[in-house]
Order: structure tokens, then C-alpha cells, then sequence
């Protein structure tokens, strides 16, 4: 038996409960490939007691339950495998606390990157923020679904950036970790506790809990800054001059974009559009930057703290030219054909959504995001290559970016393919393309850490044991599988 919407509506009040045709239709799909699959109501909620006795409600009658917050996942892991209640905790969107000597905030679901930022930016604060997301995404989803930040390749200012938490569990209890486990606050006298428990939700799709809350860190603007280019002919020319960097620890953001994502970039004639798929549109900018562009460009950006602002950058510029030099790769500060490109960048360090204008191009993009080992980066590569050559899709409309984790550590690689939205033959091929790169990804060593759709079966069928403690652990803490089921492993 359903959850009515009479019994739903009296936790959230009337005209906060959707069942009409055109709403759930929105919520029945998104740009990927996934299967559409229409939610039985879309349900508005904005505090965390009606979550809870949603969830304690659904349990009674076996209703999925969805959790949701703005929509900009594009890759499936809110479309209700099962049906069931969508709950949008879009309008949970409060900036709850901001500690400027602690340096972190409070956040519900609903707070944006936008939102964050613009607030933190007046207190000469920021929030790290993953390159290519949108403005408004939800930061505690994002950071949850472990979106890497531009400042991944630091230890300091790229990880850890999840303290203190809350959410509600399947049961409907409240749980929280760090000070809030103990009967404390952020902000206690030791500040936000670090834990690892936290981590049990990350990547989960809401299929373990709902998260209401998260403290996030935050960190001072620079005082000043340098942005470096330096370009390449090749992928596999970039490998041991980023290794090098990173191993000196220099710089705090470094990426690498290939020539079609910096034209997108900086193609003055496309906008980042407010929601995806869009219309193509033709841009003769992009064209023209595509033709001049470096195949590839290492971005290194190095930051100057508050005290010894100078000292600090002058050593680190040093150490890029030397590393440089040894190299023989040349180091600039400006793009040729590009004005003012340093300038460009340095916006898209607070705000690095304008790579989104890329969707700009053919209406929608498929990605194929994993992490590899940095020596194993022109490998994989190379078999998206071929493989889009097998396919008749043209080369030149791969998009690239790479990012460096834990100073190279590992990488963080997104592969883009363009293709209409709407069903058309084009759409089909880059549709057969992505599952064969998904797979044959897998097999070159690529590890899709954010497994959806065919990604989940690629990744557990080769984890067997971990598998099966983690459908133990569902079983559990979710005996009645009504968060998000179909996810992950838990089909």
C-alpha cells in the first residue's frame, strides 16, 4: 500500500505535495541515459522533523522515499527506480552559521554554491568549489557525492572538507556525527571533530540516510595570487612535468584542460545555461579558439596567505620556473589570442561554473568520470580515442579536464561526448559509445568512484566482499529498502 497523499500532507501541509502529470514528469528523468521512471508524488519539505516522519511514514507502507535537493545531478541517482515520494529539500536552503574563527559553516540541503559563496566572499571568506558545477548546486549534495574541488591537488585546502554532521537514518531516527554525537555544537572548544564515520554517506545516493545538515570548511580568499599556462602537444608530454609539480607541493589549484573545455571556457559568444539539455548553439569564438589553442594547458595557480604574502608566492613561482626549465616546457602568464585570460581564471576559482557553456555545443554532455593513477592517464585516454574513432565520433569533440588528487596521488579525469538530447541517430551512437568506454575504462584501470547507472555493476562485481558487507549494512539500517533502492549495489 502507497503512501495517500492526505496522510503525506499532513506532515508537510497542503499544497506542498505534487501528483500532477506535468510535475512528475520533470522529476521522471534527466540528461543521461538512464531508464526514465515517473515518481508516484514530489514532496516539499523544510524542516527536519517532517523528514523524519516521512521516513517513519513510508516505512509503514514499504514507499521509496527519494531524497532530493536542487536537481543538478545529471547523471540519474535521483530518478525513482521503484517510484515512491520524491523529497525536494530545496527550500531547506538557510545558511545556519558561518564561524569566521573556526573557519567553517553550517548548511542545509537547499544552500547553493551561489548562495554559499556570495555570503562567505563578504567576510573575505570562500568555500573550495569542484570546477564545472553549477551555481546551483547543492553544496552538501556535491560534497557528498564527492565532487572534487579545484584545490583537490592540496592536502591542506582540497580534502577533508566535511566536519561535522546530521541526517536522518531509514528508521527515521536522527543521527549525528562529530561534536553533535555528544550532546555539543560546531564550534565547541574543539571546533568541529573530524571523523571518518561521516564517509559511510558519501557517494551512498541517499540510499543509507538523508543528510539535513553538514559543516563544511571554509578558508581566508588569497591575499594575491599567480596564474601560470603552460601548454603541451600532447597528453602524455604533460604527465611528468604535473608529477613533478605536485610533488614539489607547488601551487595550490592545478588542471589540465584540453583545447575544446578552454574554448568552451572562454568562448565569449555561448552563456553557462540555467538548466541542461539546452538548443545547440553555434559559436564562431569557440570555433576560432579551438583552431588557436594549445592541445592541452596546465593551469597552476599559487596563492600568497595573509602573512609573508610575497615570500611565499616568490618561492613557489621559483620552484614552478625550475621545474620548467629542467622540463624544457615553457611557462607563461598569459594565453596567446586569449586577453586578459588571467583574469578569467582567477574568477573561476571562486566561481568555476563557466566550463558549463560546453553543454552549449551539441545540447547535452555524457561524461565518463573516473579516477586513474597519474602514469595510467595516456592509457585511458587512448582507448576513449579509439574507441570514439571505431564509432565515427570525431576526436576534436572530446572535451578533457584532468585533475590532480593529494599532490598526483591519483587523478581526477572527465571525458565529455556531445550529442543532441532529443532521440536521434547521433544521440544513439554516442549513447553505444559511452557504454563501451564505461566498460573498456573499467578494464584499462579506471575506477568510477561515483558508480551510477552502469558504473555501479562495472565497480562491485569487481569488489565481492565489499559488496556484500555493504548489503548487509543496507539490510540493517534500511531492513525495509525504502531509501532510493535500485542504487549502487542495492538492485
Amino acid at each position: 500500500m502507497a503512501l495517500s497523499k492526505n496522510d503525506i500532507e499532513k506532515i508537510v501541509g497542503s499544497g506542498n505535495v505534487l501528483d500532477d502529470p506535468e510535475t512528475l514528469q520533470r522529476y521522471a528523468h534527466d540528461q543521461s541515459f538512464v531508464q526514465p521512471r515517473t515518481p508516484d508524488m514530489v514532496v516539499f519539505v523544510k524542516t527536519v522533523e517532517q523528514i523524519q516522519e516521512l521516513v517513519k511514514l513510508a516505512n509503514t507502507t514499504r514507499t521509496p522515499v527519494i531524497p532530493y535537493s536542487s536537481g543538478k545531478n545529471l547523471r540519474g541517482a535521483t530518478i525513482p527506480d521503484h517510484g515512491g515520494i520524491i523529497v525536494n529539500m530545496s527550500r531547506m536552503n538557510k545558511i545556519i552559521e558561518v564561524d569566521e574563527e573556526n573557519l567553517f559553516a553550517v548548511i542545509e540541503p537547499g544552500v547553493t554554491y551561489q548562495q554559499l559563496q556570495d555570503a562567505l566572499l563578504q567576510k573575505r571568506l570562500r568555500i573550495m568549489v569542484p570546477f564545472g558545477v553549477f551555481p546551483d548546486r547543492s553544496v552538501l549534495s556535491s560534497y557528498l557525492e564527492r565532487d572534487p574541488v579545484l584545490a583537490a591537488p592540496s592536502f591542506e585546502d582540497g580534502n577533508a572538507l566535511i566536519m561535522d554532521t546530521e541526517l536522518v537514518l531509514p528508521n527515521g531516527e536522527l543521527f549525528r556525527t562529530g561534536n553533535w554525537a555528544s550532546g555539543g555544537r560546531p564550534g565547541a572548544p574543539n571546533g568541529p571533530i573530524r571523523n571518518t564515520i561521516y564517509r559511510l554517506w558519501t557517494g551512498a545516493q541517499g540510499t543509507l540516510g538523508i543528510m539535513t545538515k553538514m559543516v563544511v570548511q571554509v578558508s581566508f580568499v588569497p591575499v594575491d595570487r599567480r596564474i601560470f599556462f603552460i601548454p603541451f602537444s600532447t597528453l602524455a608530454d604533460a604527465v611528468e612535468p604535473m608529477r613533478r609539480i605536485q610533488r614539489r607541493e607547488i601551487g595550490t589549484e592545478c588542471f589540465l584542460l584540453n583545447r575544446f573545455n578552454l574554448a568552451a571556457l572562454f568562448a565569449q559568444d555561448w552563456s553557462v545555461p540555467a538548466e541542461v539539455p539546452v538548443a545547440a548553439v553555434t559559436s564562431e569564438d569557440f570555433d576560432s579558439l579551438r583552431r588557436q589553442l594549445p592541445a592541452w594547458t596546465l593551469i597552476v595557480v599559487i596563492n600568497g596567505p595573509a602573512r609573508r604574502t610575497q615570500e611565499k608566492i616568490a618561492y613557489e613561482v621559483a620552484a614552478l620556473r625550475e621545474v620548467c626549465d629542467i622540463m624544457n616546457v615553457e611557462l607563461r602568464e598569459a594565453l596567446p589570442n586569449v586577453p586578459g585570460a588571467e583574469h578569467v581564471i582567477a574568477s573561476e576559482l571562486l566561481r568555476p561554473w563557466s566550463i558549463l557553456k560546453k553543454f552549449n555545443y551539441r545540447g547535452s554532455v555524457h561524461d565518463l568520470t573516473f579516477k586513474t593513477p597519474l602514469s595510467n592517464v595516456p592509457r585511458v585516454a587512448a582507448v576513449v580515442v579509439d574507441l570514439a574513432q571505431q564509432h565515427g565520433y570525431p576526436e576534436r569533440d572530446l572535451g578533457m579536464y584532468l585533475l590532480p588528487l593529494e599532490r598526483s596521488r591519483a587523478m581526477h579525469v572527465e571525458i565529455d561526448l556531445h550529442c543532441p538530447a532529443s532521440e536521434c541517430a547521433e544521440r544513439a551512437t554516442v549513447k553505444n559509445l559511452w557504454l563501451a568506454a564505461s566498460t573498456e575504462l573499467a578494464n584499462a584501470g579506471a575506477y568510477f568512484d561515483r558508480p551510477y547507472g552502469v558504473w555501479a555493476p562495472l565497480m562491485y562485481n569487481r569488489a565481492a566482499h565489499y559488496t556484500q558487507m555493504l548489503k548487509k549494512l543496507k539490510a540493517e539500517i534500511d531492513p525495509n529498502n525504502i531509501l532510493n533502492p535500485g542504487k549502487l549495489c542495492f538492485t
